[in-house]
């Protein structure tokens, strides 16, 4: 088997600097993406992997989509060649399949997005009336106290951007 892979992968026709530059050339910008920007962030990686995610179920999808016709149309053409109609009869609902999957998942993130914003929003309210009841009992300044709220509120809110999540979307 290991000679297998060698032949597939470094074949009479290429040598291994070749297929190894070749890979580099096509992978080095979603590597470094995915290396420099994306897997520092955890957030970001997970934004990538559900993107991910998203699109095997829309391949999923469109495979299926394309194994039922494709069924319907050898049916019904039994000797003949494909025809564009049969082609387009494939690809148009593919396309749609993954146009589908990709509006839910903005749609998910959207609503992520909501839900932390209410949470941070609600931890905010809490803490403001934490401060004002803290205020009475305790003699430390109010900028220490608003400090302290603040990187509490940073440390609960996601910290993304839509280039950011947009890049992670489209590595994923």
């Amino acid at each position: 088997t290991k000679r297998t892979i060698y032949y597939l992968l470094f074949s009479s026709m290429t040598s291994p600097s070749l297929t190894i530059g070749t890979a580099l050339l096509a992978f080095s910008p979603t590597l470094t993406l995915l290396f420099l920007i994306i897997l520092p962030k955890p957030q970001l990686t997970i934004l990538s992997v559900v993107a991910a995610f998203a699109y095997l179920l829309s391949a999923f999808g469109s495979s299926l989509i394309w194994l039922i016709f494709n069924a319907i149309f050898q049916f019904t053409n039994r000797n003949q060649e494909n025809s564009i109609g049969a082609l387009l009869a494939l690809t148009v609902p593919s396309v749609l399949m993954q146009w589908f999957v990709r509006m839910q998942f903005v749609k998910l993130y959207f609503g992520v997005e909501d839900v932390i914003r209410k949470s941070v929003a609600k931890h905010e309210a809490e803490e403001s009336m934490d401060v004002t009841t803290n205020n009475t009992t305790n003699n430390t300044t109010g900028t220490q106290q608003q400090q302290q709220q603040h990187a509490e509120t940073n440390a609960l809110q996601l910290q993304l951007n839509d280039l950011s999540c947009s890049l992670a979307s489209g590595t994923g």
